[in-house]
């Protein structure tokens, strides 16, 4: 990787200024694109100037949460060039200052779209002049989703409690920090710590405390380097489908244990519960959040949309 392309994502994860939200999850089928229309849904119906994303590449649903079928533009024709720009394929939703840039369904490969291609549309999301932009990522740790994810200010992980989704959430978050610790390592030349990511990134059990405990044994400068690198990342952390009170204590206890192992800060900001009206409502193509507003999992909607506008506009300029 060249020092332009270092330098692109870095900037893209030192100098986000707008509110970006990357909403992602570890593993499918933890309700990320519920939660990311619902949120959408929400702001919008306060601040009337909300734009949604669904940049899930290959897995693209977004617009049925929101109830919504075909449009004449989506993702897919930024992508392949048949747009010059990417606020070109903007739709209108049924819901007042919302809008929407449907995800790429009849794109062969969308997936895998190339590093440049990747970078035109980062530099396109944070162009917006949207208050609030909400950004439906795919799902695991490829270098796509990790770098939509360390863009946003905030990220919002969304988890279920189950343990084959927290241990997915844990390593994506993982996967996220030594992503950045690479790029940091790269930009400033630090040759001999390279190696030492390498082998950080093949011992899974070897945590980012030790990895960093280890580097400051040898070198203050550079461990403080990338400590400073580290506190830039403050994802966000929403337990989805949670049904007893064990699901509801689970929130907590994950932020002390990623403090501990991997050094960020992880903002917990809330806890929605399991409601079958969910699927029934994605079946009438009814958004949950128009057919339900007070429900419980309407009101915890709208808690974690007031904290996770509080966390934007604290660290925003």
């Amino acid at each position: 990787m060249d020092s332009k392309r270092k330098s692109s994502i870095l900037k893209a994860h030192q100098d986000s200024q707008k509110s970006i939200w990357a909403v992602g999850g570890g593993k499918g089928g933890t309700g990320k694109s519920f939660i990311a229309a619902s949120l959408g849904i929400e702001l919008a119906s306060k601040e009337k100037d909300v734009v949604m994303i669904d940049a899930d590449l290959g897995g693209a649903n977004l617009h049925t949460f929101l109830g919504m079928k075909e449009s004449d533009v989506d993702l897919g024709h930024f992508i392949t060039n048949k747009v010059s720009s990417l606020e070109e394929t903007m739709v209108l939703t049924p819901f007042i200052g919302l809008k929407l840039v449907k995800g790429a369904e009849n794109v062969l490969f969308a997936s895998n779209i190339n590093y440049y291609k990747k970078l035109k549309l980062i530099r396109h999301i944070k162009a917006f002049n949207s208050k609030r932009t909400i950004v439906d990522i795919g799902t695991g740790s490829s270098y796509n989703c990790l770098d939509f994810f360390i863009l946003s200010n905030p990220g919002v992980l969304v988890i279920n409690p189950e343990p084959t989704s927290i241990e997915n959430a844990y390593y994506f978050l993982k996967s996220c920090i030594i992503r950045i610790l690479k790029l940091y390592i790269k930009h400033y030349q630090i040759q001999d710590l390279i190696k030492r990511v390498a082998e950080q990134i093949q011992d899974t059990s070897k945590s980012i405390f030790s990895f960093l405990s280890e580097v400051m044994s040898h070198d203050r400068d550079h461990a403080q380097i990338l400590y400073e690198a580290l506190k830039n990342f403050n994802p966000c952390l929403i337990i989805n489908k949670a049904r007893d009170e064990k699901d509801y204590a689970l929130g907590e206890s994950i932020v002390n244990v990623v403090q501990k192992y991997l050094v960020i800060d992880l903002n917990f900001l809330g806890t929605v519960p399991y409601d079958e009206n969910i699927h029934q409502s994605l079946k009438n193509m009814t958004p949950f959040m128009s057919a339900y507003p007070d429900s419980e999992v309407g009101k915890s909607i709208k808690s974690i949309a007031e904290k996770l506008t509080g966390i934007s506009d604290t660290t925003n300029p």
